[in-house]
């Protein structure tokens, strides 16, 4: 079998660790890869154990199926018999690409956007070998009602590799500091979280926030966050490839928005031991309260100020909902898993007999 990956730009930049298991774990189990991935990604980036395709990202849909589309022959030549997007945004250019080389497609489907984008292509999914992978239990039942049997649809949730207990963050005394994840434009959600942020500095005058903002626009943010007076404990993480890994080493991640949106980020961070503090999202399953994360239901201030106050007065609480996180990406999300379940689908969508060795 070999399999084309699809990823754009957007996507590379969120989950470059995710792509990296997923390339290596199905090398490792006999796939051939070839990595279609747009231009200016770096060599390094990539493995040196499969194919390397180059494609022109857009922010253009139909440049985007365009650009896709002409890889046709590249492809066809490298004998892919499995086309598989990696995100949304792609699906439309996936399917069109599978169309020309008579091979099956997975849509893996990350985002609450995707529900429309499958609703839409409902009629097209009919007419080719298709298969949706949902990220999220509630994604793939929505999807599910709304593709009403035009192609199969299952969980295939992220994986992400959990460091032994030797390589974790070791905590102890030092100064507080947290890792801020949302899109970086400013809204209710910011606000509220800036007034806390404001009461959190006054007990804790050393603490350090890092903003990390998927908007490549953040000027907004720290005018905000200029008025609020926050500029001498926030820092602005600069928009390049890996750069999350790098900010595990907090003592907490925070997401002020509800993305409806699967994040690596978050289940890396969980993989961690790293308590999470998140807005209450409806399509991401693994976010619980007080058993997998601290989650806060509406944009208020005083809510977000508990949860930070607790981590830092209540460090014991704070290993716990991390410890408890842990076991939960253990159980579900290891990178192991999701290689076996992605495997699974590619024989299904292909129609094969099992030639592939058992699930671990």
């Amino acid at each position: 079998m070999h399999v084309a990956l699809l990823a754009n730009t957007a996507w590379m930049e969120e989950e470059m660790a995710i792509f990296r298991h997923l390339v290596v774990g199905l090398i490792d189990e006999q796939v051939r890869v070839a990595q279609v991935v747009p231009t200016g990604i770096a060599p390094e980036n990539l493995s040196a154990f499969g194919d390397w395709v180059s494609w022109r990202d857009s922010r253009w849909s139909y440049m985007r199926r365009w650009c896709l589309s002409r890889r046709a022959t590249r492809l066809n030549e490298l004998g892919v018999d499995v086309v598989h997007a990696l995100d949304g945004r792609l699906w439309e250019g996936a399917l069109r690409l599978a169309l020309k080389i008579n091979a099956p497609a997975i849509l893996t489907s990350g985002s609450a956007l995707d529900v429309a984008v499958a609703s839409r292509l409902a009629g097209k999914l009919r007419t080719q070998r298709v298969a949706i992978a949902a990220s999220t239990q509630p994604l793939g039942e929505i999807i599910r009602q709304r593709v009403n049997g035009a192609c199969m649809v299952k969980v295939v949730r992220a994986g992400v590799h959990i460091p032994d207990e030797a390589s974790r963050r070791n905590g102890g005394d030092r100064t507080l500091s947290a890792v801020i994840s949302g899109t970086g434009r400013f809204d209710l959600d910011y606000q509220a979280l800036f007034e806390a942020l404001r009461l959190v500095i006054k007990d804790e005058p050393s603490a350090q926030f890092f903003l990390d903002g998927l908007s490549s626009d953040q000027h907004p943010l720290w005018q905000a966050a200029r008025r609020y007076g926050l500029l001498r404990n926030l820092s602005m993480v600069p928009r390049w490839l890996q750069r999350r890994e790098l900010l595990l080493g907090a003592d907490m991640l925070i997401h002020p928005q509800a993305l409806h949106r699967a994040r690596g980020l978050t289940l890396q961070a969980m993989a961690h031991g790293l308590p999470v503090l998140a807005r209450a999202d409806p399509w991401l399953d693994y976010l619980e309260h007080n058993r997998t994360a601290w989650v806060v239901d509406a944009p208020e201030a005083n809510a977000w100020y508990d949860l930070i106050r607790r981590v830092v007065d209540r460090p014991e609480e704070g290993r716990r909902i991390g410890e408890q996180a842990r076991q939960w990406i253990h159980e579900r999300h290891r990178a192991a898993q999701q290689i076996a379940v992605t495997l699974e689908l590619y024989r299904e969508v292909e129609g094969q007999s099992l030639k592939f060795p058992q699930t671990r």
